[in-house]
């Protein structure tokens, strides 16, 4: 009767963690993450500072340890990028070291600063990744959000978004299916760091 008991109770026990462990991981898949509104004045001062005026820029915010931002990077340098348009990569480095991925992104023709996450945080109120910023030549933020419709999606909208910010019709915000950047935001999503057990 005891052993049958436990036995019950052990089966309980890693049925709840099982769903707990499944629960975040679901979340994190169906979820979209938190970005300041285009209007908010640290990024619009940010973006500012880091594109010229007087011309079409797009910022593409990745982080390194972000598997949906590798996929956007490889997306980056696998297509034609438009041309009339100053693209930036921020990188984001828990160290802010430079990597290979880097200069690759540099030969390809796009501009690339790598910072950590806490200078993405106070600069651009931004606590994640991957993210698309499209900045019109008169410094206002024309897009911010994400480069697909669905997580981990092949279908990057990105040269569509940046062709009808252009046009005078940009559309409404993707949202950003990805990583969070700062130990606050990956804290909130999950708490018990059960996404991380291996």
């Amino acid at each position: 009767m005891v052993k049958q008991a436990l036995r019950t109770g052990a089966v309980l026990v890693w049925l709840l963690g099982a769903l707990l462990l499944g629960g975040v991981l679901l979340i994190r898949h169906l979820v979209a993450l938190p970005v300041p509104a285009p209007t908010d004045r640290a990024l619009v001062a940010a973006v500012r500072a880091v594109l010229p005026d007087h011309t079409w820029g797009a910022v593409h915010v990745m982080y390194r340890e972000c598997p949906c931002s590798q996929r956007t990077i490889t997306h980056l340098l696998a297509t034609a990028r438009p041309a009339g348009v100053r693209e930036l990569v921020i990188v984001v480095d828990d160290h802010a070291k430079g990597a290979a991925e880097d200069d690759r992104l540099r030969r390809a023709g796009f501009a690339v600063e790598v910072v950590d996450p806490a200078t993405l945080a106070s600069r651009f109120h931004i606590e994640a990744a991957p993210v698309l910023i499209v900045v019109a030549p008169d410094g206002g933020v024309a897009y911010l959000g994400g480069y697909n419709r669905h997580k981990q999606s092949a279908a990057y909208e990105d040269l569509a978004i940046i062709a009808e910010a252009r046009a005078a019709q940009p559309p409404p915000a993707l949202p950003v299916f990805g990583c969070a950047t700062s130990a606050r935001l990956a804290r909130a999503l999950d708490p018990l760091h059960l996404a991380r057990t291996p």
